[in-house]
């Protein structure tokens, strides 16, 4: 008997072997699984292929790109008559977003920033009930609370105007806020409503986006969820976060996005648009004398056009990282790099770069977990020079401040799930005016926060050795 578990045991090794040794996936990632695969016979496995393997959506985005190609194409087409300037008219990052991700360019474009969830509710919600023809609204997470509510009962009005009304929820994202209510009143009263992926085989693969487009003008996004904590904190703790809207010809980038996610959910012939695609990417008035307007580009992964790579958010970062001349600031709530990124930021804190890592003290879920994590790397930069802010409340924002010019705001955290996993996205802008406004409220949030003391960070327990050690295995989660 023992013979014969012994021998069933060298040919699961065999199988999984040669199943995560041809997954395509990075070293350090089949080593990872290799180890849980190992260690953990047949419920390893189980996880392997509910969470780890690729597959199985790979062979969805087959499938959905097939059922729905000629409407994928129409899109792309609509978005490029919209981009005029040539590539020799081009800085040589909007150079690269173009050629990598197919990334608009356009320079008509009115941004306002929030840094706090009541101005940006309130503005919402009002640009909500000016809107006329249709709205599409998009989160990862929909809370059960005052400021759901608030949502669904304006869309609702709206849509008994007449008004087009579309929501798409993270299934996943959604699975714990008890928003269920919520969405069935939307959907009796007319709106048209769909969760992402509902499916437990695509549990690892989710939709981080938060978009709002009214009207094809305007359009919201950035780090903030709909719901009470965004506004008002959580346990006491303040809420700080980053979130814009959007005027002018970069919100047909937004509307390509949100309608490339919609059609991926519609798993019926019928797609629920009232119109043809192109009445939704209304034309640009153009720029208006005295006003100050911004080129802005919208980089986005996860789409089901030609440009689907799957590193368009890693190999986009790592570019306007690395090109950093002068400063780099980042905020991201969780920090678990890849490995370049990581070499990258000590290479130019090193080099004489203000590199600046601001992130946070608290967390809503995942505490002691997300905080080995980050000590665990930032460890790795103790004697490069990098500046560590731990931000005395709950640090959200998801931005990236680059020398006097570049700045990123958007869903992006700097972890392996952001870079590589979830569907994101970001604005990228080339501006000096935004780029100093940004780097005040950076400042601003330097004055909120805790910056990490080194002499006492090397100072390490075994306890948190064996934490970090640990911790580190399971960072691709994070």
């Amino acid at each position: 008997m023992r013979q014969i578990l012994s021998l069933l045991y060298i040919g699961y090794l065999l199988f999984v072997m040669l199943l995560v040794f041809f997954s395509g996936k990075k070293p350090i990632q089949r080593f990872s699984w290799l180890l849980v695969l190992t260690f953990i016979p047949v419920v390893g496995l189980a996880i392997y292929l509910l969470l780890g393997s690729e597959s199985y959506w790979a062979y969805q985005r087959r499938r959905i790109r097939r059922r729905h190609k000629g409407l994928f194409l129409e899109l792309d087409d609509i978005i490029r008559k919209s981009d005029n300037p040539s590539n020799a008219e081009l800085t040589p990052t909007q150079r690269f977003h173009r050629q990598w991700c197919g990334s608009m360019f356009t320079n008509d474009n009115v941004v306002e920033i929030f840094t706090n969830g009541k101005p940006k509710f309130a503005s919402l919600f009002e640009d909500l009930r000016q809107a006329k023809d249709h709205i599409h609204v998009q989160y990862f997470t929909i809370h059960n609370d005052s400021v759901g509510q608030e949502l669904i009962a304006i869309l609702k009005e709206k849509a008994s105007q007449g008004v087009e009304v579309k929501l798409l929820y993270d299934s996943f994202g959604c699975l714990m806020t008890f928003v269920g209510p919520l969405l069935w009143e939307l959907r009796k009263a007319g709106g048209q409503v769909r969760g992402i992926r509902p499916y437990a085989r695509a549990l690892n693969y989710r939709n981080h986006r938060k978009l709002v487009i009214i009207d094809g003008t305007i359009g919201y996004l950035g780090g903030m969820n709909l719901g009470e904590r965004y506004a008002f904190g959580v346990r006491g703790k303040e809420w700080r976060d980053t979130h814009i809207r959007l005027a002018g010809g970069g919100v047909h980038d937004l509307q390509q996005i949100f309608m490339s996610d919609w059609i991926a959910s519609t798993r019926k012939e019928r797609i629920g648009f009232r119109k043809r695609l192109r009445h939704y990417f209304p034309k640009s008035h153009g720029q208006a004398e005295g006003c100050s307007y911004l080129p802005t580009q919208t980089i986005a992964n996860g789409l089901y056009n030609k440009f689907i790579h799957q590193d368009v958010i890693n190999l986009s970062y790592f570019n306007l990282i690395t090109g950093a001349q002068q400063r780099l600031w980042i905020q991201t709530p969780y920090f678990s790099p890849s490995e370049p990124v990581l070499q990258s930021l000590k290479t130019l804190a090193l080099r004489g770069v203000d590199v600046r890592i601001m992130t946070s003290s608290y967390y809503t879920f995942g505490g002691l977990f997300h905080h080995n994590i980050k000590n665990y790397y930032f460890r790795q930069l103790v004697d490069s020079g990098v500046r560590v802010f731990k931000y005395k409340g709950i640090m959200h924002a998801k931005t990236m401040l680059i020398d006097e010019e570049h700045l990123c705001i958007g869903t992006v955290n700097l972890n392996y799930r952001s870079l590589e996993l979830d569907d994101e996205l970001f604005v990228y802008f080339e501006s000096s005016e935004l780029n100093d406004k940004y780097a005040d409220i950076f400042a601003n949030d330097i004055a909120h926060s805790v910056e990490l003391d080194y002499v006492q960070f090397k100072k390490q327990t075994l306890r948190s050795r064996w934490l970090e050690a640990i911790v580190s295995l399971f960072s691709p989660l994070s």
